[in-house]
């Protein structure tokens, strides 16, 4: 009788400790019987599992995340892999791979948003109706100083430029950009 459904009702209402009447009362009110909690659950508290007779798991979700937790081993910080790919070598003298290196690293968080900080020439504080603030590649773009930067306003920004005989378009590389 163990191999039929009805054999198996009794044994997993045996199980629960409760009558077959009792179980199957349970069952038809939207619970089941979680086999690592040994409690009753809403069926909305297992995932779906449609390997199985009645397609909901044997055990609900927080019983899962409490064993998958027990077995999570973390990796220590100093044996953790960088995300992405190896960063390429610096390449002197390229203007893109430099204002891309400090757009990652304010992305990232690792280096302040040029808006939070005062202009490094005129000292201008940022407000939202006004110029906004960029950082300057003071020392240029070679290979050794992708990271050497300060955080001035556009007009200072400008006026650096036209200082150092930049000529072409900072945003967006579209003309002839000369880096000295």
């Amino acid at each position: 009788m163990a191999g039929t459904a009805e054999g198996r009702l009794k044994q997993l209402a045996a199980r629960s400790g409760l009558s077959v009447e009792d179980y199957q009362a349970r069952l038809d009110s939207g619970e089941r019987w979680c086999f690592a909690c040994c409690t009753f659950h809403r069926i909305t508290a297992f995932h779906i599992d449609r390997s199985r007779n009645d397609g909901v798991a044997r055990i609900c979700r927080e019983a899962k995340n409490r064993k998958s937790r027990a077995r999570h081993v973390p990796v220590p910080p100093e044996k953790r892999k960088p995300m992405g790919p190896p960063p390429e070598p610096p390449r002197g003298g390229d203007v893109k791979q430099a204002r891309q290196r400090i757009n990652v690293l304010v992305r990232t968080g690792h280096l302040p948003h040029p808006n939070t900080l005062p202009c490094s020439d005129c000292g201008h504080g940022y407000t939202p109706d006004e110029r906004r603030h960029e950082y300057d590649h003071y020392l240029g773009y070679a290979a050794e100083h992708h990271y050497d930067v300060q955080a001035v306003c556009t007009i200072c920004h400008r006026k650096r430029g036209d200082e150092r005989g930049e000529t072409g378009q900072i945003r967006g590389y579209r003309g002839r950009f000369t880096a000295h």
